[in-house]
């Protein structure tokens, strides 16, 4: 039998908890860990709210004819974006004239860039060190790629934002004499 913390333990354990129980369900929010952090939550709606704002613009929406973002590839940038925001900061988001969705970073450490289509994306990241990384996939693995994606840029481009830490520290003892 599972042994489930008393709420009021829980309260104190993950204090963003109570933020959670307050807000109304939003069932675009379904997938996302119960205790992300507000900004996180912030930034994943504001992502969202662009590219649904991208989904509307009508053909031509440039001036030199431009595709539209269909319902394709909208679901396929909102998927990806999901998986992305799992691991890295909320990507600049710009529309491109061909119908797809480009989603940037950038930082001293070097530059990533995903194009999102209907049915297919692709991907490079170029670090400062190192080598380029090219992925080019269909769009069937969204979710697998997208995750990828998200481990790639955070570990070039922000390893000290999201990597571990640790919660052990070793010191030396003040009393030990090495033993021959």
């Amino acid at each position: 039998m599972l042994d489930l913390p008393h709420a009021a333990i829980d309260h104190q354990l993950h204090p963003t908890y109570s933020l959670v129980e307050t807000q109304p369900f939003n069932p675009a929010f379904a997938w996302v860990h119960p205790l992300m952090k507000s900004s996180e939550l912030a930034a994943l709606a504001f992502a969202e709210t662009q590219i649904e704002e991208f989904s509307a613009m009508l053909p031509d929406w440039d001036g030199y004819g431009a595709l539209p973002i269909n319902a394709a590839t909208k679901y396929n940038s909102l998927a990806s974006l999901r998986g992305i925001l799992l691991y890295v900061p909320a990507p600049e988001i710009t529309p491109n004239p061909n119908g797809t969705l480009s989603f940037e970073w950038e930082t001293k450490r070097g530059a990533a860039h995903l194009e999102i289509g209907q049915t297919r994306l692709s991907f490079y990241i170029k670090p400062k060190t190192g080598h380029p990384v090219f992925i080019d996939a269909s769009a069937d693995e969204i979710l697998f790629n997208s995750i990828n994606v998200g481990i790639l840029v955070s570990a070039n481009l922000f390893p000290l934002q999201h990597g571990t830490t640790s919660l052990t520290t070793v010191s030396p003892a003040a009393h030990v004499s090495p033993t021959y």
